[in-house]
């Protein structure tokens, strides 16, 4: 699920209360899109920002904020992080149309001191058969767990 799997530590810091010494804290998601139905999964690029900037015509990202944090453990004791997202907005940051039948297809999680400044962190790319689509009526909520 994790493609940075180095950051697990990092990522816990990141939202707990006092444990990051930059001030930066997940709190950030890029939510990617398509406007053309259900995408393949790829691999990650290594320059995200150089990604998304150049998403093809069909595809875009909405920047949310993370809703919620919730700290746990897994069923075998291991430290779980849940984060709550909402996807909710009308147009993508390059400009398309986030409406009913579109594919949310990644969730990249980020940490922001300055919103230009995202320190992207961990990115989950939804199975083709479970990437979703936005109803016609709401938004859609994504959980997004890490252990």
């Amino acid at each position: 699920m994790i493609t940075y799997p180095a950051f697990n530590q990092i990522l816990f810091k990141a939202v707990s209360p006092g444990a990051s010494t930059s001030g930066a804290k997940i709190d950030i998601a890029y939510v990617e899109f398509s406007t053309a139905g259900a995408v393949a999964p790829e691999a990650t690029p290594a320059d995200m920002r150089a990604y998304l900037d150049s998403l093809p015509g069909t595809r875009d990202y909405l920047r949310v904020p993370i809703m919620s944090h919730q700290l746990g453990e897994t069923k075998d004791g291991s430290p779980q992080l849940t984060m709550l997202i909402a996807v909710d907005g009308e147009t993508g940051v390059l400009g398309r149309a986030f409406s009913a039948g579109s594919f949310v297809y990644a969730v990249t999680l980020a940490a922001s001191q300055h919103s230009d400044q995202d320190i992207f962190a961990a990115r989950y790319w939804y199975p083709v058969a479970e990437q979703l689509e936005k109803p016609a009526a709401g938004s859609i909520t994504l959980s997004v767990s890490l252990s």
